[in-house]
C-alpha cells in the first residue's frame, strides 16, 4: 500500500488541529475558574445580613485612613478575580477560538473537499438490502441515462466528462455487487479494485517546513520545549517545594514546628510571644531583606498599639507585613493543632484578633476595639471597671458615653452601632449525633451538633431551658441524613468586619477547636465557620423589653443557629462516656467566646428482632403454654379420681364394706 505525505496547502486540517488544542486547554481552565467562585456567587441573599454589613462598612470606611485606602485599592487590583493572569489567558484563548472558527467557516476548500469513499449502493441509488433484481433494474436505468452514446451533442466538454466519469462509477458499482471477485475486494478493502493509496496529511503548510521559514519553526520548537516548558515546570516545582498546603513558606513552618517541639509547659503563652515567633517568618525576610527579626517584631507591636513605626519602614511595608499575618497565623494554628497544643492555638487566635483590630491584649480589649473610644482612659485605669460589651449595655446611653469618653452624640451612635452588631454566642444545646441512628454506637462516625443563639450585646440572654424543643429539633429528611453538614451551607455569609486599621478587608468567622476533656489536648484541625445568620442582631428585643414581658418570654422568631463539627475519629469500640472540650472563638472580634464540654455517650444498638421471628417465638410460646395446660389438666384429673375413690372408700367404712 503506497503512503503519501501531503502538506495542508489549502488549510483544511491545521485549523481543526489548533481548535482541538485550544479547547483541550480552555475548557478545563474555564470550568475551574467558574466553579472556584461559586461559593461567593451562590450565597443566599439575606436582607438583614446585608443591612448589618452596610452599617458596619460605612462606619469602618469612615475611620479608615487614606494610606490604608490606597493600599487596599492596590491590593484589590492585584488580587482581583477579573484581572488575574488566568482570566486574561481564558479571554485571549476564547478570542483565538472565535477567530479559528471564523476561518473554518470562510474556507471553501474544507466544504468542497470530500473523502474518497466508494459506496456502490449510494451510486446506484438503492438500499443495502436491495435484491439482485433491484440492482439490475437500477443499473439499466442509470446506464441508459448516462451512457456516452446517449448523451446529447449540445453538452459542454466539462459536463460530458463528468457524466462519462459517473457512468464508469455506475458500471463499477454494479460489478462490485454482482461479480464475486470484485465484491470480495469491496467487502475486504472498501473498493472493488483492491487496496487504495492512503494519504497522510501534515497539519502544517509547506512553507513552514520546506520553505525559508523552516529554521524559524525549529527555533520555536527548541524555545518551547527547551526553555518555556522547563521554566514553568521549575517554577511550579519550586512553589510546591517552598510552600506548604496552607500557603506558608517551608522555612516558616519549620520554625513554628521547632518552637512547638522546644516549647516548655512552664512557659507562659502571651500575644507578645506569638508575635516574637512571627517575626522569624521567612515571608517577612523575602518581603524586606534589609530588615531583621527585631524590626519585624517592633513593626507588628507598633501596629497593635497604633504607634508610628515610620522610622523603621514606610507605611506600605508595614501594611504588607501586617497583611501577611493572616496566612502565617492560620498556618501556626494548624501546626499547633497538629501538636495538640490547646493554649498555643487559643493564643494564636487572640493574636490574630489583636492584629485585625489593632488592639493590645488587655482586659479592656472588648471595649477598645470600638470606634471613638478614649483608649488612654482604659490603659491608665481612669474609668469604671467595664470590660465586656454586655456590661457596657447595662448602662444608659449617657452613662456609656461618659465611660467611653465620648461627648458627641453622633460619634456615640456610631460606637453603639458597632458594639450592637458584634455577634455574641450563647450555647443552647450540644450533642453527638450519628445520621440515621438514635444513639452513638461503638465504632460509628458521629459529629457534634451545636445549637447556638447569635445575639447582640444589647439584648438580654435567655436561659437555654426556655427554648422549646421544636426550635432545637434536628431535620430528619433524606438530604439531612445523607449530608448532615448541608444545613451550614444554606446559611448566608457572615458580613465583613469592622477593622479600619487592617490593610485588607476582612470577613468575620468563628474558629472551632475540639479536644479531649481528660487531657485538655486537641484532637483535630480547626474548623472555620464563615456562614451563619446574624438576623437576631437586627431585632428590637432589648433588655428592658424582655424584662417587661416577663421571665418566661422567648421571642418565637429568633433564629437558632446550627454548627456541625465533623469528628476526626470513630467512636470508641466499648460502651461508655467520653467527654470532649469544644472552643468556639471569633476570628476578628473580641466577643463572648464559648468553651464548653460535651459528652459522647456510646451505647450498643438494641438487637432488632424481625416480625416473623417474633411471630414464630410467640407461636412456640403459645404451643408450650397449651402443652403445659394439658399436662396440668391430666394431673388434675388423675388427682381428682384418686381423691374421689378414697372418699367413696371412706364413706363405706362405716358400713364395713371393702370397696365398690
Amino acid at each position: 500500500m503506497a503512503l503519501n505525505y501531503d502538506y495542508d496547502e489549502t488549510s483544511e486540517t491545521w485549523p481543526f488541529f489548533l481548535l482541538t488544542l485550544l479547547l483541550m486547554v480552555l475548557i478545563p481552565l474555564t470550568l475551574s475558574q467558574l466553579f472556584s467562585g461559586s461559593g461567593e456567587r451562590q450565597r443566599e441573599h439575606d436582607s438583614r445580613q446585608d443591612s448589618i454589613e452596610k452599617k458596619i462598612m460605612q462606619i469602618s470606611d469612615a475611620h479608615t485612613g487614606s494610606s490604608i485606602w490606597k493600599f487596599r485599592n492596590t491590593f484589590d487590583k492585584k488580587n482581583s478575580k477579573i484581572w488575574k493572569k488566568r482570566n486574561l489567558v481564558i479571554v485571549v484563548g476564547w478570542i483565538l477560538i472565535a477567530m479559528v472558527v471564523e476561518a473554518i467557516k470562510q474556507n471553501e476548500a474544507i466544504y468542497t473537499a470530500k473523502a474518497v469513499l466508494f459506496d456502490p449502493y449510494e451510486i446506484l441509488g438503492i438500499s443495502v438490502s436491495a435484491a439482485d433484481r433491484e440492482i439490475k433494474s437500477a443499473y439499466r436505468k442509470l446506464s441508459v441515462k448516462f451512457h456516452p452514446d446517449k448523451l446529447g451533442h449540445d453538452l459542454t466538454q466539462e459536463v460530458r466528462s463528468k457524466m462519462e466519469e459517473l457512468y464508469v462509477q455506475i458500471t463499477k458499482a454494479y460489478e462490485a455487487l454482482t461479480d464475486e471477485n470484485l465484491k470480495e475486494n469491496y467487502l475486504k478493502y472498501g473498493h472493488p479494485d483492491g487496496p487504495q493509496t492512503t494519504s497522510h496529511g501534515i497539519a502544517l503548510p509547506r512553507f513552514l517546513v520546506d520553505g525559508a521559514a523552516s529554521p524559524l519553526v525549529v527555533l520555536c520548537y527548541i524555545f518551547l520545549l527547551g526553555l518555556i516548558m522547563p521554566f514553568f515546570v521549575s517554577q511550579w516545582w519550586s512553589r510546591t517545594q517552598s510552600y506548604t498546603n496552607k500557603g506558608i513558606h517551608t522555612k516558616t513552618a519549620s520554625h513554628f514546628v521547632d518552637r512547638l517541639i522546644n516549647y516548655k509547659p512552664s512557659e507562659v503563652i502571651t500575644v507578645q510571644l506569638i508575635i516574637h515567633w512571627l517575626s522569624e517568618a521567612e515571608e517577612f525576610k523575602l518581603t524586606c531583606p534589609h530588615l531583621n527579626s527585631a524590626d519585624f517584631e517592633k513593626i507588628l507591636l507598633d501596629h497593635i498599639n497604633r504607634r508610628d513605626s515610620s522610622q523603621i519602614a514606610d507605611v506600605n511595608i508595614r501594611y504588607k507585613l501586617v497583611a501577611k499575618c493572616h496566612s502565617l497565623l492560620h498556618g501556626l494554628l494548624d501546626i499547633a493543632c497538629g501538636f495538640r497544643n490547646t493554649d498555643i492555638a487559643i493564643f494564636t487566635l487572640e493574636t490574630f484578633k489583636c492584629v485585625v483590630q489593632a488592639v493590645p491584649h488587655t482586659p479592656y480589649r472588648q471595649i477598645m476595639q470600638l470606634p471613638n473610644v478614649d483608649k488612654k482612659k482604659f490603659l491608665e485605669g481612669l474609668t469604671d471597671d467595664v470590660r465586656t460589651l454586655g456590661k457596657l449595655f447595662t448602662y444608659d446611653d449617657k452613662k456609656i458615653g461618659k465611660i467611653l469618653g465620648i461627648d458627641n452624640e453622633d460619634l456615640l451612635r456610631e460606637t453603639l452601632t458597632v458594639a450592637a452588631n458584634i455577634p455574641q454566642l450563647q450555647l443552647i444545646k450540644a450533642e453527638f449525633l450519628v445520621p440515621g441512628e438514635k444513639q452513638v454506637t461503638p465504632l460509628s462516625t458521629p459529629h457534634i451538633s451545636i445549637k447556638l443563639l447569635v445575639y447582640s450585646a444589647r439584648q438580654k440572654t435567655i436561659s437555654p431551658e426556655k427554648f422549646p424543643e421544636e426550635m432545637l429539633a434536628e431535620s430528619d429528611d433524606f438530604e439531612s441524613q445523607r449530608d448532615p453538614f448541608s444545613i451550614m451551607e444554606q446559611e448566608p455569609l457572615i458580613p465583613h468586619s469592622y477593622c479600619p486599621f487592617f490593610p485588607t478587608k476582612r470577613r468575620n468567622g468563628f474558629c472551632c477547636l475540639v479536644g479531649l476533656q481528660k487531657d485538655g489536648k486537641l484532637i483535630q484541625t480547626p474548623v472555620i465557620v464563615q456562614k451563619l445568620s446574624l438576623a437576631n442582631l437586627d431585632k428590637d428585643f432589648d433588655k428592658r423589653t424582655i424584662e417587661n414581658l416577663g421571665a418566661d418570654f422567648v421571642p418565637e422568631d429568633w433564629k437558632i443557629a446550627t454548627i456541625k463539627l465533623p469528628l476526626g475519629q470513630q467512636a470508641p469500640a466499648e460502651n461508655g462516656d467520653v467527654y470532649f472540650r469544644v472552643v468556639i472563638k471569633s476570628t476578628d472580634y473580641f466577643a463572648t467566646d464559648l468553651d464548653f464540654s460535651v459528652c459522647m455517650h456510646v451505647t450498643s444498638a438494641p438487637v432488632q428482632v424481625s416480625p416473623d421471628v417474633e411471630e414464630e417465638e410467640q407461636t412456640e410460646n403459645e404451643d408450650s403454654e397449651e402443652e403445659d395446660d394439658d399436662d396440668d389438666d391430666d394431673e388434675s384429673d388423675s388427682d381428682y379420681s384418686d381423691i374421689d375413690t378414697d372418699t367413696e372408700v371412706e364413706e363405706n367404712v362405716d358400713g364395713k364394706s371393702t370397696g365398690t
